[in-house]
């Protein structure tokens, strides 16, 4: 039998239509928009770009966006910026850092870093889901309507952690969360459509706090990522500060400012060399001025490390500079001239800002939202790729990788392990994040326990370890026992995310230390068969060793292994398998004794019959 749908004809197309939006949640300002034939961006206060700025007003109340600012010269308040940059980091993580960002910041439970005024805290979550109500208040007022659901945009190279921090964020403030998008790749999808452009791009996303880079490829709708890069502690901000250094070496009045007030003539001298040759501006009768050269010193090192980040992710994308058609300009920070500049002589290719670089996210949030909700018939897919390898933790401290960092998402694999000693009856399962071959090299997301292992030898058990990630690239793991069925899972718990010295040693420590990487691993393999041999050896002979063997046999069997147990303590792989050879070698006849006792005693007393 066939259905009608059947429709009220007192309601248009529009009304059947969901409201969704994409939000570009940014460390400096964010954008709320909608898409359906055209962008509609909300404003506040007439203004798109509405500062990501919350200010905590001594008798408890809010305010956010423009007003926020308006008010954040009050005695009475306290004025909070830049909350993005510490979002999913612990308090230790923002000691080791040294973030300028001035947040009146505490260590709270569990090592969570919180701002305490008038006696109440607030965790990056809280302030975060504070400007996400903002931005879905300010789109409900204009469209007269509630709305059903958000597309989230983030850094590529926020981690799992701090997806889940940006996903409670916006649970708090009442938002669905259709999707969370990679900030390059909503870009892509803003300018892929309204280009209708083809071929191998690079997007270049320099923000106000944080650096991405990816790698793709736009053919016939399919927008795939090759490879992504970055850093979560890199953009806009820094630059501010390098201004702010430069102006209390050269203006010594300053001093008496507060880091706030500074870092504020830091940005407007950042912003008005735009298009000009120098800019200078009067703070309380005193005169500044900054030229472009000077402006040039002050940020090249900055733009260095985006520099370098870039060719890292192009050198993982397998493509070369010729294949690059267009370099994609995304992010505030990229208004600065010398960036494109650099950019096309750096690759000879041309550097595209022909859609406002503040909204270019916003915009393809927007399309994935309207795409993901039925309301946009576009044919389009969404290749996006891991930032960081995955993987678990093996016996001896090894990193075993699961899943490879710029593999497709989303994905599940699977991989097998054992036990390592007869009889184990439980498994710590250490879930594994970075690129090193050691585990201490490496970023732990959390460990499980599997519980009742069937008692088996050494090797026995089989256990499935499956990682699955889904399309906000959020991680969940789980294991289970193949004989018994027995299973035990995990879902990354939003706490901490990564620092930056653990991003950057992840990717730069792993090319830069890769031949050291691989003899310690093979070391460690060593010691970790060097003791299992001699875990197997010594049950053996402390259950029938005396008897199977004579005592001259005994003799040289424990004087090879005890060589071998010499050899471990040395970070000699090739002295190890020696003397594993060795163990082995000498131990042959006893093993060969150990079998046929077991076959006799097997047959004893059976006819042939039985046997057959």
């Amino acid at each position: 039998m066939s259905l009608l749908q059947i429709s009220d004809p007192a309601k248009s197309n529009d009304d059947l239509k969901k409201f969704v939006v994409g939000i570009d949640l940014g460390t400096t300002n964010s954008l709320i928009a909608s898409y359906d034939s055209q962008l509609i961006i909300y404003d506040d206060n007439d203004s798109e770009l509405i500062p990501s700025v919350v200010t905590i007003h001594n008798n408890g109340d809010l305010s956010v966006g423009e007003t926020a600012v308006i008010n954040s010269d009050n005695n009475k308040s306290t004025c909070l910026t830049s909350i993005k940059r510490i979002m999913g980091l612990s308090y230790t993580d923002i000691q080791n850092l040294n973030l300028k960002d001035d947040l009146p910041l505490i260590k709270s439970d569990n090592d969570l870093p919180c701002i305490n005024i008038n006696n109440k805290k607030y965790s990056a979550i809280d302030i975060s889901s504070k400007i996400l109500l903002h931005l879905r208040e300010l789109a409900e007022t204009k469209e007269n309507k509630s709305l059903d659901g958000a597309v989230i945009t983030v850094p590529a190279y926020f981690n799992d952690i701090q997806r889940q921090a940006t996903k409670n964020a916006a649970k708090l403030a009442g938002i669905n969360v259709l999707r969370l998008l990679n900030e390059p790749t909503a870009a892509a999808l803003a300018y892929g459509l309204e280009s209708n452009e083809t071929g191998s791009f690079i997007i270049y996303d320099f923000g106000g706090g944080t650096f991405d880079v990816s790698v793709l490829t736009l053919e016939k709708g399919i927008f795939k990522v090759l490879s992504t890069d970055g850093n979560t502690h890199l953009g806009g901000d820094d630059i501010d500060y390098a201004i702010v250094d430069w102006l209390l070496d050269n203006y010594a009045f300053l001093k008496k400012y507060k880091p706030i007030e500074i870092k504020k003539y830091a940005r407007l001298l950042k912003e008005s060399l735009v298009d000009k040759k120098s800019i200078s501006i009067d703070i309380d009768g005193n005169s500044i001025s900054l030229f472009d050269n000077d402006f040039l010193k002050i940020i090249t090192p900055i733009l260095d490390k985006t520099f370098d980040i870039v060719k890292n992710a192009l050198d993982a994308s397998n493509l070369s500079k010729k294949d690059i058609k267009n370099i994609i300009l995304v992010g505030g920070s990229t208004r600065i001239h010398y960036i494109k500049n650099i950019l096309e002589k750096k690759f000879s290719c041309n550097v595209l800002n022909d859609i406002d670089p503040d909204k270019v996210v916003a915009h393809g949030a927007a399309i994935q939202a309207s795409v993901l909700s039925g309301n946009n018939k576009e044919n389009i897919l969404l290749l996006d790729v891991l930032p960081l390898s995955l993987g678990v933790e093996t016996y001896g401290g090894l990193s075993e990788k699961v899943i490879l960092r710029n593999t497709p998402i989303p994905i599940k694999l699977r991989k097998t392990f054992t036990t390592f000693k007869d009889g184990q009856s439980k498994l710590l399962i250490n879930i594994i994040q970075g690129e090193r071959e050691l585990v201490s090299d490496c970023n732990s997301l959390g460990e499980f326990i599997l519980k009742d292992i069937p008692s088996m030898v050494a090797g026995g058990p089989r256990i499935d370890v499956d990682f699955q990630i889904d399309a906000d690239g959020i991680l969940s793991v789980s294991a289970t026992e193949t004989t018994t069925g027995n299973s035990s899972m995990i879902e990354v718990k939003p706490s901490y995310g990564l620092s930056e010295s653990d991003i950057s040693r992840m990717i730069e420590d792993s090319n830069n230390s890769a031949e050291t990487d691989m003899r310690l691993r093979r070391v460690n393999e060593s010691i970790v068969e060097g003791k299992r041999v001699i875990y197997a050896l010594e049950q053996a002979l402390d259950s029938d060793g005396r008897d199977l063997l004579s005592p001259d046999e005994y003799n040289r069997i424990s004087d090879e292994l005890g060589a071998l147990k010499l050899s471990l303590n040395d970070d000699d792989s090739e002295l190890i398998d020696e003397k594993i050879n060795c163990v082995e070698k000498v131990s042959e006849f006893y093993v060969e004794r150990r079998m046929n006792r077991s076959i006799k005693s097997l047959i004893a007393g059976k006819g042939i019959d039985d046997i057959l």
